[in-house]
């Protein structure tokens, strides 16, 4: 099981059988599956866990850049998630953001303002320029998104463009440069 760590997490994959068992709500075989206790609040996630699980199957090369759920290394409690919306320098980045990645994350409501999302942000991020010479990384927030909004420009990133989601709207574009990456912290 490929699991990333970092001093307070654990950014564990989710596998294809991991994303069959969610749709099935099958909470039993999900968490043993990886070896987490899973949040409620991940079986809401339906559309995004039917999304990845098409990669998955569109793309067998995709999935170690897939969904991560995000856990508590101590209790082993899933605390959110996390994950790189395609493999590396995908088409629809390649004019704003050559040999790029974007990614997404979601700390559950309980769970927040805690600085997990930047720690597992720091330990995916890291993770992934040691797998692909990555350019720079993509993150797009509604603007409405205050919190995520603070946290991206915390991190460095800095505001390239603005782009319509089908699913979430407006949403402002953020890039980081790999060079820059040493401002987040290196797990």
């Amino acid at each position: 099981m490929q699991e990333i760590t970092t001093p307070r997490l654990s950014l564990r994959l989710m596998t294809e059988d991991f994303l069959k068992a969610c749709l099935r709500e099958d909470k039993k075989k999900t968490e043993a599956l990886i070896g987490l206790k899973v949040s409620a609040d991940w079986f809401e996630e339906k559309d995004l866990i039917r999304l990845r699980l098409n990669d998955y199957r569109t793309d067998s090369k995709y999935i170690s850049w897939g969904l991560h759920a995000v856990a508590l290394r101590k209790s082993k409690e899933m605390v959110g998630f996390i994950g790189f919306h395609t493999r590396p320098n995908p088409v629809y980045l390649q004019t704003i953001a050559p040999n790029a990645i974007e990614f997404g994350y979601t700390i559950f409501l309980p769970f927040r303002r805690h600085g997990f999302a930047e720690e597992a942000i720091g330990g995916m991020l890291n993770w992934a320029v040691t797998q692909h010479p990555l350019e720079s990384f993509i993150a797009a927030v509604s603007p409405t998104n205050l919190p995520s909004t603070a946290l991206v420009k915390k991190l460095g990133f800095q505001k390239i463009g603005e782009q319509i989601d089908e699913v979430d709207g407006l949403e402002f574009v953020y890039s980081l440069a790999v060079e820059k990456l040493k401002s987040v912290a290196v797990y």
